[in-house]
This record gives structure tokens, C-alpha cells and sequence, in this order.
């Protein structure tokens, strides 16, 4: 569960899974016309998530319309073997706001990827199935407006997060960013989770990007950063709903081969 700055309650409804047609999300208000950008278009990469699908759409898309967000909601959908496919796209037949993309093959970043490209709104925002929270999201949008920056980050370390994850979880949070502080930028924060960035800044630097799995956000955010943008941090709150989808044993190897392979790369490129 997250917890945006100022108390905003995070949107991780403790409802169990519910079948489709005993729980069907709220019908969204009238879908925006056709030539219309919404405000926000929220991605979520979704694998294999049949038995929670509908239970946390529902509970967004409630916050949503009770909070008058103009939104489209893009449910990214990679490689599942379950009824995940089929359950989104009857969420996206019940409310015209909902978008269901498919990438083939499961492949994380691939998805989010996927989503954020094809997001029509002002601002991008990626969001967890089970780590989403709309208070940050409309926080992370008015830094935005305020300040001018490219984009905001949900962080997990800085002064005012709250990690209720097992000491395990945290510390290899606080290592992966201190690696990418190391390797690519001392001025790096959390790039793995919520995050809002500017369209411009997604259609401009997600193109370039060459990792997909676990480092396509990663990549996206140095990759912004190198380019100039204001990259924001807003403190949150994450405690785990489940248990971990892979394994961090075998995550971190692969994690650190990938970030000395996308270090190679940045460094030919700027050299090129």
C-alpha cells in the first residue's frame, strides 16, 4: 500500500478477487470526444492478474471519478496464461476510458513501454496494478505545473517515505539506486515504480531506450536526465499486497548485467 504526501489514502482495495459479473467497475462518466487529449493517461503493465484484475480497476477507477479525474486508463497486457486478456477487454467494453493494449510476450518494460507511447494525455503515468495511488499522481501533476519539471518520481527513500516491505525489500531498493548513482548519475532517486512524466518527454527519449524486462524505466529516467529534464521526487508509502512475481535472487544478477550493458551503450553513444 502507498500513501501520497498530505494523507491522500492509497488506492489498494483489500477486497479479495471477484468474479467479472459479481463486481464490474463503476461506469466511467461520458469518454472524452474523440480529438480530445485527457489530462492523464495511466499504463499499467498487466501479466497473469486474473485473480485481482477487477478488484483493483474497480477501486480506481472509482477514486478516479469520485476525485473528477480526465483520464484514460491503458491496461497493457503481455503474454499472460491466464483469463487476464478476456477480463480486460470486458473491463474496457464496460467503460470507454479503458484501453487494452497486448505485447505478445511477458515483457514487463515491453508493456509499459507499449502503454506510454500509445497515452494521449498531457501527462503519462505509470502505475503497478497493485502500487497505484491517485493522490500521488495528481501531487506529481501539480509539481509538474509548478515547477516546470519533466517529471515525477514516487520514491521510496527520501525523507517522508514509509517502506513497510521487509528490510530485505528496502535494502535492495536503497542498493539498486545507489549502483545507478555510481554508474550513471550522483543525482539518480527510485526509478522503479509510480511515476508522471510529460507526454513530450515519453515521445522523445522512450524511442531511444533499449531495455525492455526490468530496466525500461530505469533507462527512460537517465535518459531524460542526460537530456536535461527536471527530474522531481515525491515521497510515498509501498507496503507489499503479495509476494514478489520473481525471484530477487535471480533478479539482481540479471539486473546488474543489464545495467553494465546499458552503461556500455550510454558511453558509445556519447562518444559516437
Amino acid at each position: 500500500m502507498n500513501e501520497a504526501p498530505g494523507g491522500d489514502r492509497a488506492l489498494l482495495g483489500e477486497a479479495a478477487a471477484e468474479p467479472l459479473s459479481g463486481a464490474a467497475p463503476p461506469q466511467a462518466g461520458a469518454a472524452p470526444h474523440a480529438g480530445a487529449a485527457p489530462n492523464y493517461s495511466i499504463v499499467i503493465p498487466i501479466h497473469n492478474e486474473a485473480e485481482c484484475l477487477v478488484g483493483e480497476v474497480t477501486e480506481l477507477v472509482r477514486e478516479l471519478e469520485a476525485r473528477g479525474v480526465d483520464y484514460e486508463l491503458l491496461l497493457a497486457e503481455n503474454g499472460s496464461s491466464d483469463e487476464c486478456p478476456a477480463i480486460a477487454e470486458a473491463l474496457a467494453h464496460q467503460n470507454p476510458r479503458i484501453r487494452v493494449l497486448r505485447v505478445p510476450v511477458p515483457d514487463y518494460g515491453a508493456a509499459m513501454k507499449t502503454g506510454m507511447l500509445s497515452g494521449r494525455g498531457e501527462l503519462v503515468v505509470n502505475f503497478d496494478i497493485d502500487f497505484h495511488d491517485v493522490g500521488f499522481m495528481l501531487a506529481a501533476g501539480d509539481l509538474i505545473a509548478a515547477t516546470g519539471a519533466g517529471a515525477v518520481v514516487g520514491s521510496k527513500l527520501i525523507e517522508g517515505a514509509e517502506d513497510r516491505r521487509s528490510p530485505a525489500r528496502h535494502l535492495v531498493s536503497l542498493g539498486f539506486t545507489s549502483i545507478l548513482r555510481l554508474l550513471f548519475d550522483p543525482r539518480m532517486d527510485d526509478t522503479h515504480g509510480m511515476k508522471v512524466l510529460r507526454r513530450e518527454v515519453v515521445e522523445r527519449y522512450a524511442p531511444r531506450t533499449v531495455r525492455t524486462r526490468d530496466l525500461f524505466d530505469t533507462e527512460l529516467i537517465i535518459r531524460a536526465r542526460r537530456g536535461g529534464v527536471t527530474v522531481k521526487a515525491l515521497p510515498v508509502r509501498v507496503e507489499e499486497k503479495r509476494k514478489p512475481r520473481s525471484s530477487i535472487v535471480r533478479r539482481i544478477p540479471r539486473t546488474m548485467w543489464g545495467l553494465m550493458q546499458l552503461r556500455l551503450i550510454l558511453w558509445r553513444e556519447g562518444n559516437a
